[in-house]
């Protein structure tokens, strides 16, 4: 699938959509077996989101 991006705006909101996806997939894996690999992977997921809210939060601070 080829998504175009048309300003930052939209860029952020296809990285949280697409950290969120990979956070509920990182969730149900560590569901299925908790394990230290999958605990981590959840981590990293939230720390993405996290970080992209970041981008957005500076981004808005900058328009306003």
């Amino acid at each position: 699938m080829i998504t175009t991006v048309d300003n930052l705006e939209s860029a952020l909101g296809l990285d949280f959509s697409t950290a969120c996806s990979e956070l509920a997939e990182a969730r149900f894996q560590q569901s299925c077996k908790d394990t230290p690999d999958n605990r981590a992977v959840v981590a990293e997921a939230c720390a993405r989101i996290d970080a992209v809210l970041d981008m957005y939060l500076d981004a808005v601070g900058r328009w306003r």
